[in-house]
């Protein structure tokens, strides 16, 4: 019968290779997946930021556009600021969306059905942001050709059908988006009702209101309110609050 193998004697004396320990980053180290803080400020200046621009670029448009006539005269009167505004409220529009995702991420745990919604919305709202385009070429028209020859142009561009697909879901994602984002916030307990009041009031009075002169100002200063105070909140916020909600 053949003796087994003996074992190999064990190496005395010689240091033990351990693999090296990997390198954790500072915020996982706290408990904070990366980022967190990063995306919480970044989310409150988006809610205090996008309001503002869209109030202000309303504040630079003197103007009553009861009737086509007088929309694309104000053209002819005031082409620096509608020009300059429609820049403003680009921006404006576009700082809407992660606004808007902002609340989303403070309501999704306490509104999840309704911060989903909401997101969707807001989503389709920004397609808003690519429609003030068109304000440059109303500009053109008012100053380029003769009122007749813009009035019969601007209503055979309004009377295709097709433009409706685009805008008429975009200004309800918009508005709707944004206010049902506010209402879940609030639903899951992470802002007060005022800011909840606030933006649905303002957005009813802009968008029920967008011939008058001053009252579309008004909506909009009322709602950006409500989202800076919403802002606010979030920015006060510690890290590990928002990370864990």
């Amino acid at each position: 019968m053949s003796t087994p193998p003996a074992a190999p004697a064990p190496q005395i004396g010689l240091p033990v290779q351990e693999p090296p320990a990997p390198q954790i980053p500072t915020d996982v180290q706290g408990g904070l997946r990366p980022g967190a803080r990063f995306r919480r400020i970044g989310g409150a200046l988006s809610l205090v930021t996008s309001g503002t621009l869209v109030f202000a670029s309303l504040l630079m448009i003197p103007y009553e556009n009861q009737t086509e006539e007088a929309y694309l005269q104000t053209g002819v009167d005031h082409q620096s600021n509608i020009l300059w505004a429609a820049v403003v409220l680009h921006y404006g529009y576009l700082l809407l969306l992660p606004a808007a995702l902002t609340l989303v991420h403070v309501a999704r745990r306490g509104a999840r059905k309704l911060s989903t919604i909401a997101m969707v919305l807001a989503g389709m709202g920004a397609a808003l942001s690519g429609v003030i385009v068109v304000d440059f070429y109303d500009v053109a028209l008012a100053n380029g050709l003769p009122q007749d020859e813009a009035l019969r142009i601007f209503d055979l561009a309004g009377s295709y059908g097709q433009g409706a697909l685009i805008v008429a879901p975009a200004i309800l994602g918009l508005a709707v988006g944004t206010n049902l984002a506010v209402f879940a916030a609030w639903w899951a307990r992470a802002i007060p009702v005022y800011p909840v009041v606030l933006s649905i009031v303002g957005w009813v009075v802009f968008t029920f209101f967008s011939g008058d002169a001053w009252l579309p100002s008004i909506g909009t200063g009322l709602a950006a309110i409500g989202l800076a105070w919403a802002g606010v909140i979030v920015f006060r916020m510690r890290d590990e609050v928002w990370d864990r909600i």
